[in-house]
């Protein structure tokens, strides 16, 4: 059986939201940690695409975001990889928990609401922060701040002052809490008025 082909209304909810993006990126609005990463509203708009278009449209807006960040962004295919690997473990989360809990974003209860965001929250991060820690450990810290692998737990340690999977963990977080609550927010008042997004 093959795939099926993505509407034309999915290809311009991808297209908008990934210009969404791309705009947080450039005109950041953000909260840097001392170690690089940034806490900032850049993935919501892509959680927005995957509750509006399900998984494959999620996965194709974290791949273009990935393309598109390695252009825009100061920390370039780095700083890409980076953030689109940390939100396909949001939609990870946020696919497993709809599987479980049988979510629809049609009507769904404050119950239902909060149960499927806090689910997704949960699995999302329990993949992210290790994901993140090896990332960042193995790969990432040491061609964006220029030192030697071994010396990458001592600098970041030294520099926060708190052990190294904490200041990785914490602040990844603190981020997929941003990228699962304001995007599900941000996405309910949008069916309310243009409910056949769904359709």
């Amino acid at each position: 059986m093959g795939m099926r082909k993505m509407s034309s209304r999915e290809i311009a909810v991808i297209g908008i939201m990934l210009g969404l993006s791309l705009m947080f990126e450039v005109i950041p609005i953000e909260m840097p940690t001392i170690w690089g990463m940034k806490i900032d509203f850049v993935a919501v708009p892509i959680i927005m695409a995957y509750l509006l278009t399900g998984f494959i449209g999620g996965l194709t807006a974290v791949l273009l975001l990935f393309a598109g960040l390695s252009i825009v962004s100061s920390a370039s295919w780095l700083g890409g990889m980076m953030k689109a690997t940390a939100t396909f473990t949001v939609l990870v989360g946020l696919e497993t928990a709809r599987r479980m809990t049988k979510f629809s974003l049609e009507n769904p209860t404050r119950g239902q609401l909060i149960r499927f965001a806090v689910l997704a929250y949960l699995i999302g991060v329990a993949l992210r922060i290790p994901l993140m820690v090896a990332l960042n450990y193995y790969v990432a810290l040491e061609i964006w701040l220029g030192i030697p692998q071994e010396k990458v737990v001592e600098t970041v340690e030294a520099w926060t002052g708190v052990p190294f999977w904490v200041a990785i963990g914490l602040p990844n977080a603190i981020q997929s809490a941003i990228d699962v609550f304001i995007g599900l927010l941000a996405t309910l008042p949008v069916l309310r008025r243009v409910p056949h997004l769904l359709e």
